[in-house]
């Protein structure tokens, strides 16, 4: 509905600008868990698991989703890991030898090992859009694992969040491995260019101390982090100032 007013004999139109703003400042953010996969489709018209051109057999089962409808497009965030093979040890306890009282070596203490589970597995993330009924890349993450090296997604810190109607994409996840070498915890922003709509990626690396003395806690952003609208990289340096380790 349109309102029009007058001052000093000016009529002005107001009322169909402001609201027009306002809708499109709005972000819808909705996210599906697996437990969801049912409501998603339903709600959707696209598999969970297996999208079209995204299916389980090549990516990996699909463990979160973060939808986005706004202005510029229904957007969908979608995280996918690929279990290559399992490594399985149960409970068990070790035999401690040492120098028992009499002078003699022979067992000391049996000592409990907890049990665990190693996968050796690959992570995805997609940032799709709808486009004609279908879906449309506008980004790819991949990091594939192996023996020694075990991605990890901080998945309470890959989220979605709206800056004046624009969709901002946070990705975080750990790179953990069985080495001596500072661990890297990296952050991507993802989000799209007010000019041109062209989707731009920046990154914030924060290395973790891994038990070297040498080893001090710090952050490296990439030249498109610093380059990236104040609004985001304040947003960016909360969630890893939160993370920061007690030192």
């Amino acid at each position: 509905m349109m309102k029009w007013i007058r001052f000093n004999g000016v009529f002005f139109l107001v009322f169909w600008f402001a609201n027009s703003y306002g809708q499109s400042a709005q972000v819808k953010i909705t996210t599906y868990y697996p437990k969801d996969s049912s409501r998603f489709e339903t709600e959707t018209d696209f598999s969970y698991h297996n999208a079209i051109g995204y299916e389980r057999t090549r990516y990996g089962k699909t463990t979160m989703i973060i939808q986005a409808e706004s202005a510029m497009g229904n957007f969908y965030f979608v995280f996918k890991k690929k279990i290559k093979s399992t490594d399985y040890q149960e409970a068990h306890t070790q035999e401690v030898y040492g120098t028992l009282r009499d002078g003699t070596f022979g067992v000391v203490r049996q000592d409990e090992v907890p049990g665990y589970t190693l996968t050796d597995h690959d992570l995805y993330a997609f940032i799709l859009i709808e486009d004609h009924g279908g879906l449309v890349e506008k980004a790819r993450f991949q990091d594939f694992g192996n023996a020694v090296y075990w991605p990890q997604f901080d998945y309470k810190n890959c989220l979605i969040e709206a800056v004046d109607g624009f969709p901002v994409f946070y990705l975080s996840y750990l790179g953990d491995s069985d080495g001596l070498d500072a661990k890297p915890y990296k952050q991507l922003v993802y989000y799209f260019s007010k000019e041109d709509r062209r989707c731009i990626k920046a990154k914030a690396t924060a290395y973790y101390p891994s038990g070297n003395e040498e080893d001090v806690y710090h952050v490296v952003y990439d030249q498109t982090w610093q380059a990236m609208p104040a609004a985001y990289q304040a947003r960016s340096k909360a969630m890893l100032v939160a993370l920061e380790p007690d030192l």
